[in-house]
């Protein structure tokens, strides 16, 4: 299962916002997480069976935090996966994406996607292709949806099948989609403007909306899907070094939903608890 996506990062001051929407076709979806010593993430779900795996959203207590947005459904591994690695191996964006290179020298193969990262020296994107990765560096933003900006995939996007694409919908919708992301995130400095970003509608409310709602009759668009989840992460302190985690989530559309904010304190069991058992 694919997610069609918005997604970006900015750091502003002494802080810095990871913002994903996740845009499912299965209804019903609930997220399931992972909180250990030194990293917490919303897990991913392989598009090839349907179970848990990988990492879709988090942050290790490095400071270094990711998600993801697909592009193109292949039979090749979960890129889920792989964001686990990053959050759990590395610390920078360069290291992450030598950890990407490596995986790719070796042979392995992923399912294309972009990974919208962030840390207390800046900002970046990883896109993945058939065997290849680039990577583009910001100071200060970054914004992807559902294809990439700088690997020449645009006509392979264009006459993908809509199956290939799933929640990823047409290329030029999502173009439009990350346009519209990327002039609200210039403007965005706060939570209230992250949020009201991720809750941004176009006509219709469909694929080339930030905030998706489903279908009035999911059988005649079938990989439309719907907004299930919205996170946004605040990381304070980045110039001092001494790192404030929290996240902020909403199950279903955030445009019609409160979000529930949650301190992440790695040393703390009462912070575990109280996400382990809360978490929407």
């Amino acid at each position: 299962m694919s997610d069609g996506c918005t997604a970006g990062a900015k750091i502003i001051g002494n802080r810095y916002y990871l913002l994903k929407n996740r845009d499912l076709i299965w209804g019903g979806f609930r997220d399931s997480i992972v909180f250990e010593k030194e990293v917490f993430f919303v897990t991913g779900v392989d598009v090839s069976d349907g179970e848990s795996c990988g990492a879709s959203f988090g942050f290790n207590k490095f400071g270094l935090a990711g998600c993801n947005t697909t592009v193109l459904v292949t039979q090749d591994k979960a890129y889920d996966i792989l964001l686990e690695r990053i959050l759990r191996e590395t610390k920078t964006i360069d290291d992450a994406f030598q950890l990407v290179q490596n995986e790719l020298e070796r042979g392995n193969r992923y399912q294309w996607c972009n990974f919208v990262l962030a840390s207390p020296l800046g900002v970046g994107a990883i896109e993945i292709g058939d065997g290849v990765a680039v990577i583009e560096k910001d100071p200060s933003i970054i914004t992807r949806t559902n294809h990439h900006l700088i690997l020449p995939t645009a006509e392979i996007l264009r006459n993908a099948s809509l199956a290939e694409r799933e929640a990823g919908g047409p290329l030029v919708t999502s173009q439009s989609r990350r346009q519209e992301a990327a002039k609200l995130l210039a403007e965005a400095t706060s939570f209230m403007d992250m949020t009201q970003l991720l809750s941004t509608h176009r006509e219709g409310r469909g694929f080339n909306s930030i905030c998706r709602h489903r279908a009035p009759n999911p059988r005649l668009e079938p990989y439309l899907g719907e907004t299930v989840y919205s996170y946004i992460t605040e990381v304070s302190g980045i110039d001092s070094g001494s790192l404030e985690f929290r996240i902020k989530v909403t199950a279903g559309n955030p445009c019609t939903s409160t979000y529930d904010e949650f301190l992440v304190d790695f040393n703390s069991p009462e912070s575990k608890y109280n996400l382990l058992t809360h978490f929407p």
